[in-house]
């Protein structure tokens, strides 16, 4: 007679492969060797009310293709997000107060792409308005935070350039009394020399009780000229002054306004200047939520760092690398660094393995099944 357990057994799929090794196909005993779950485990039910030992050689195939099909359905579960290349996605919910397009949203997310497809030379993304994966901008507190913070830029910039005209303008006025002073000193230098001649001239005719009609007439001419030669210094020394006091005018006023500049950067730095974790947004599984952004540099950065985290990569070391945990402010879009490289190779490689190539056909099947 065949022996039978009268009660369904939960066991676990190593414990299923041991119940076939280890059975003898005899009467007299059965041997069940079990092991400890792991975690995760496939579970399967056997009963035996149903099926004796003694027609066990009938069920086996049917045993081993169930033990096949839940193997196979556990790795594919299992690694399923791991590099899922080509990885289809698409653009979803836009909050109306980012006052962003789908065709801008679009763009952004094809300029993620280029910073992994560009950087490894291989396709990884495929846009697809079926695709589960799904990106969505969600407008919160954090990007009333970037708005503000992108005033207060604003006025940091424009006071910057106002400090950079005023510090320009200033240049030019001490370039054009630069240019003055030398000019000035030069003719009152030569007019200084022409008089002290004159008077010599003069001293000397004098002695000799007066200078001919025509030496007269020659000396007074040059009385007129150097008269009108001391007339024109005096100009350029009063211009020379009033430049001076407009570039001590315009000094104060650089000086106030390069004053208010670094006073608002402190003030900036201290509430902005800092690296911060990937707080703008996440990959939650099925979608890329993004949450705040600045720039179009930074909206590619924050997008590019999640479908790092969409292949299946972590984070990475190095503060210029894209898959870093921190999010340093750029004014350019971002490039892949040896570290992203070796995390992006480690989990995808750079041609197609057969494990990928599997998983993509079955995510085929899956999607014209369902």
């Amino acid at each position: 007679m065949g022996y039978s357990i009268g009660t369904y057994e939960l066991c676990t799929l190593r414990t299923c492969f041991y119940f076939l090794i280890h059975y003898k196909g005899t009467r007299q005993g059965l041997r069940i060797a079990t092991t400890q779950s792991p975690p995760g485990a496939f579970y399967c039910f056997v009963s035996l009310n149903v099926v004796s030992l003694c027609d066990m050689r009938s069920t086996y195939p049917i045993t081993l293709l169930i033990v096949l099909v839940g193997a196979g359905t556990y790795w594919y579960q299992s690694t399923a997000s791991v590099c899922p290349v080509p990885l289809s996605y698409r653009v979803g919910d836009i909050d109306p107060a980012f006052g962003l397009s789908r065709e801008q949203a679009l763009q952004y997310a094809v300029g993620a792409e280029a910073v992994w497809e560009q950087g490894v030379e291989r396709e990884l993304f495929v846009y697809d308005e079926a695709a589960p994966l799904t990106i969505r901008f969600i407008y919160d507190d954090r990007q009333e935070s970037a708005n503000f913070e992108a005033i207060q830029r604003a006025i940091l910039d424009e006071q910057r350039k106002q400090s950079e005209a005023a510090n320009n303008a200033l240049e030019q006025l001490r370039g054009e009394y630069d240019q003055l002073i030398a000019a000035y000193t030069e003719r009152t230098a030569e007019y200084e020399e022409k008089l002290k001649h004159y008077n010599e001239e003069v001293t000397s005719y004098n002695d000799r009780g007066g200078a001919p009609e025509e030496e007269f007439e020659r000396l007074q001419k040059e009385q007129t000229a150097l008269t009108e030669e001391a007339d024109g210094l005096d100009e350029l020394s009063e211009k020379l002054s009033l430049l001076a006091k407009d570039i001590n005018v315009l000094a104060e006023r650089g000086n106030q306004l390069v004053d208010s500049y670094n006073e608002g950067v402190m003030k900036y730095n201290k509430q902005f200047g800092f690296a911060y974790e990937f707080t703008q947004g996440d990959y939650q599984g099925e979608s890329i939520n993004v949450y705040t952004f600045s720039s179009e540099e930074e909206v590619i950065a924050v997008l590019a760092h999640e479908f790092g985290h969409a292949l299946g990569l972590g984070h990475v070391e190095g503060t210029s690398s894209l898959m870093y945990y921190l999010l340093e402010s750029s004014d350019e879009i971002p490039m892949l660094t040896t570290f992203d490289r070796q995390s992006y190779e480690a989990t995808c490689g750079y041609t197609e393995s057969f494990p990928q190539k599997i998983h993509r056909i079955i995510r085929k099947i899956l999607e014209v099944i369902t």
